[in-house]
């Protein structure tokens, strides 16, 4: 019984570690990351999860990923701000878009809004 308990204990925290998502990674979140749920919040991001969620049940995929990019977008810009960085610092644009990505529940390739990519 204690050894079963031992396993699936390990197993939860092997499993909570590998189940956090990169922007909460490290040895504690960093400016950049607390900036990044912050202006989450005041850009209302839940919103636009619910509306990206709306077009995609309308069958309106590009529209819905105009949303994402534009969310990360606006969120990189506030956190620029917040921290005194350049929007296009590279030290913003993968915690921000990791994630913008993680609460849109979209995977990494259609999330990709970093400054270089072609579709920006």
């Amino acid at each position: 019984m204690r050894r079963g308990l031992l396993v699936v204990a390990a197993a939860g925290l092997f499993c909570g570690f590998t189940a956090t998502p990169a922007y909460e990674r490290g040895n504690g979140p960093g400016p950049i990351a607390l900036a990044t749920q912050e202006c989450w919040g005041k850009l209302k991001g839940k919103a636009q999860v619910e509306w990206y969620a709306h077009l995609r049940k309308i069958d309106q995929s590009p529209r819905a990923n105009a949303v994402v990019t534009s969310t990360a977008r606006s969120v990189a810009r506030c956190v620029a701000d917040a921290t005194g960085s350049q929007e296009s610092d590279a030290s913003i644009w993968p915690i921000v878009d990791a994630f913008v990505r993680h609460r849109f529940g979209v995977p990494a390739e259609l999330g990709h809004t970093t400054p270089a990519d072609p579709a920006t």
